[in-house]
């Protein structure tokens, strides 16, 4: 036998396995010497420092910054650090709320509940009921992220494990004022706004290298003025420097010029000024989010002068489908401020002196100089490319001046009643989002109001939910029409929150009940008392009767049909002949009464069981079911049970 080559010297080739290090791998602990901080590193490329030493009660930092530690890491929910800021928010707001009370905890043991809970009815003083629920799901996920569990008490241990937390979050969404798309006559102004600085920015820079080639062609063609200032220009070109400004010596100041050396920078490159009415002209054209328009990559492919292929990045689809290549219409040279395509190209090449300095991958990048303040990220970016920087790269959320840009290009609003004709005209409230559901709202306009036709940049029922339900020009075709996608748009408001025992799980529980009950959360002697049907509703399994998340935690008083919405409600394969039964008694129903009352009423009851629950068993489960479903059920027990007269 030949002697063992030791590891280090092993090498690698085909059909050889790597050479493996030794021992088990130990994930990097967050170490708490600097305060802690803990370093973040997104799938974005974004990074980010949160430092919980300037937090108060100071004994707490070192077990939530080894929990944020591993909800911000490689194995984290928190991917990009637009997320991880908006967590982090919610998390110091916590700490800094602990911070004030008269006894604050001293340790995660002496954190309560009932801590929690005030937090919770403090926020909601101040914001909207879905921000606190979602700003008490941040919180919630960190301290499951506690390690070891036993740091927290038991009673805060039970209630992060506690169901329905997140109920009401979509009868937040559904009852919080929505606010229409703009009209035509607003939309019309804020692309024309957009579209005539767009035009001015082309003519700047265009101008300025035709100036520089024309120097560096035919110099003697110029005057000495003219040939001085295409030098001083072609050599901004060549080096990515803007020379520092003039100093006023007659009146004995030492202040730099800023807004010359920015006016100078901006004749050959895009500035801060510019990002605004590209951003808002960009969102317009391609009805994208504005997040998508910022991330856009600077890579591309052109498809025979007709079109160009774009990489997307659409991180709130999940990893696995957050990128995607969409082809963009470029239209013709006079029409490239009408197309997404058009409007693509023209950034590229606007930004693209820029890029050269910046090393963008995204297609913006902008001058902003290396003198001026920020936060130590975005001065760091500035010194290295010599000022010139990719506007979103540290952070999406860079701030715009819309309240200027709009007052500047003189937008109004439309007035709210036709009394109000001769009354002042209020400033436009701009905002992108707005603005990308006014493009929604024109598409399905266009198309007749057919989801699946409009729906370019969402699913359907994304789309419906959050862009058109309650714009009222859409509202004359929902009244009328009732589409597939209609029906699916009204499933993401509901979604089914209760546990379903397919037919793998079923096998798991007569195999191992305990790893059965634990696959779908809740004791073995649960899963044991709904098998037998002790904790049979009229077509599921009620997990708590006694402490209802519909009913404030109380004893459930609500429609049998409401068990499909709650997240104590467990379906099984015995469950499916009811569930037939019921969807019968729909389609009854649905003969009986108009489309639109019985959207209202049952339409979300049908979607759950149709395409949530039904698709969970096997097409033999499901005819098993049909053929055992009983003729008729008790609907008269539908509306919940009803103390006798």
């Amino acid at each position: 036998m030949p002697p063992e080559i030791p590891a280090q010297q092993r090498r690698t080739g085909r059909g050889q396995v790597a050479a493996q290090p030794e021992g088990f791998y130990q994930p990097e602990t967050v170490r708490a010497e600097a305060g802690p901080v803990v370093e973040f590193f997104g799938e974005d490329g974004r990074r980010a420092s949160y430092d919980f030493s300037k937090l108060p009660c100071p004994r707490l930092h070192a077990d939530l910054a080894a929990a944020w530690g591993r909800r911000t890491g490689t194995s984290g929910g928190l991917r990009t650090r637009g997320a991880a800021d908006s967590a982090w928010g919610s998390v110091a707001r916590l700490v800094r709320w602990l911070g004030e009370l008269r006894r604050p905890p001293t340790t995660l043991a002496e954190l309560t509940v009932a801590h929690l809970r005030r937090f919770d009815q403090h926020r909601r003083m101040t914001i909207a009921d879905f921000s606190v629920i979602t700003e008490m799901a941040q919180i919630r996920e960190l301290l499951k992220e506690v390690q070891p569990r036993s740091l927290l008490s038991e009673e805060v241990r039970e209630y992060l494990e506690q169901p329905g937390h997140l109920y009401g979050r979509w009868k937040a969404i559904k009852t919080r004022p929505e606010v229409p798309g703009y009209s035509d006559r607003e939309f019309a102004a804020i692309m024309s706004a957009a579209r005539a600085d767009v035009v001015a920015i082309r003519q700047r820079l265009r101008a300025s290298r035709r100036l520089v080639e024309q120097f560096e062609s035919a110099p003697a063609t110029l005057s000495d003025a003219d040939r001085q200032h295409a030098a001083e220009l072609s050599r901004m070109l060549r080096t990515g420097e803007v020379p520092a400004p003039k100093r006023d010596r007659i009146k004995g100041s030492n202040v730099p010029d800023l807004a010359a050396q920015r006016d100078l920078a901006g004749e050959v490159f895009l500035t801060t000024q510019d990002v605004l009415p590209l951003l808002v002209l960009g969102v317009g054209l391609s009805g994208r989010n504005s997040e998508t328009i910022k991330e856009l990559a600077a890579e591309h492919r052109l498809l025979q002068g007709r079109a160009v292929a774009v990489n997307l990045l659409k991180r709130r689809r999940g990893k696995a489908r957050s990128r995607e290549t969409i082809h963009w219409e470029t239209g013709s040279e006079s029409s490239q401020l009408h197309t997404p395509g058009g409007w693509f190209l023209l950034l590229h090449d606007l930004a693209a002196t820029s890029r050269n300095f910046s090393r963008s991958e995204r297609v913006w990048s902008i001058w902003t100089g290396d003198t001026a303040g920020g936060p130590d990220d975005f001065r760091a970016a500035r010194t290295i490319a010599k000022g010139h920087i990719d506007p979103f790269a540290i952070r999406l959320g860079r701030q715009l001046d819309i309240y200027r840009w709009v007052a500047r290009h003189g937008l109004t609003a439309d007035a709210s009643t036709d009394t109000e004709e001769d009354a002042e005209a209020k400033p436009l409230k701009l905002t992108l989002g707005r603005l990308k559901k006014t493009v929604e709202v024109r598409t399905t306009r266009a198309v007749g109001g057919h989801l699946p036709s409009a729906s370019r940049t969402n699913t359907p029922d994304v789309s419906f939910l959050h862009y058109l339900r309650n714009d009222p020009r859409i509202r004359d075709w929902a009244d009328r029409v009732l589409t597939e996608a209609l029906e699916d748009a009204e499933a993401s408001a509901h979604v089914f929150r209760g546990r379903i025992m397919d037919e793998h799980i079923a096998k798991e529980a007569q195999r191992d009940p305990h790893a059965a009950a634990a696959a779908l959360g809740i004791t073995a002697d649960k899963l044991t008392s709904a098998a037998a049907g002790e904790l049979d509703t009229l077509v599921t399994s009620c997990l708590d009767f006694e402490h209802s998340p519909q009913s404030a935690g109380g004893l459930c008083d609500v429609s049998f049909l409401t068990c499909l919405r709650c997240p104590n409600a467990l379906v099984s394969e015995q469950h499916l002949p009811k569930l037939f039964a019921l969807l019968n008694w729909l389609q009854d129903e649905l003969d009986a009464r108009s489309v639109d009352d019985w959207i209202g009423r049952y339409g979300i009851t049908w979607l759950i069981i149709t395409r949530l629950i039904l698709p969970k068993f096997t097409p033999a489960q499901q005819e098993r079911a049909r053929q055992e479903a009983p003729g008729a059920l008790p609907t008269e027990l539908l509306d919940g049970l009803r103390e006798p007269s």
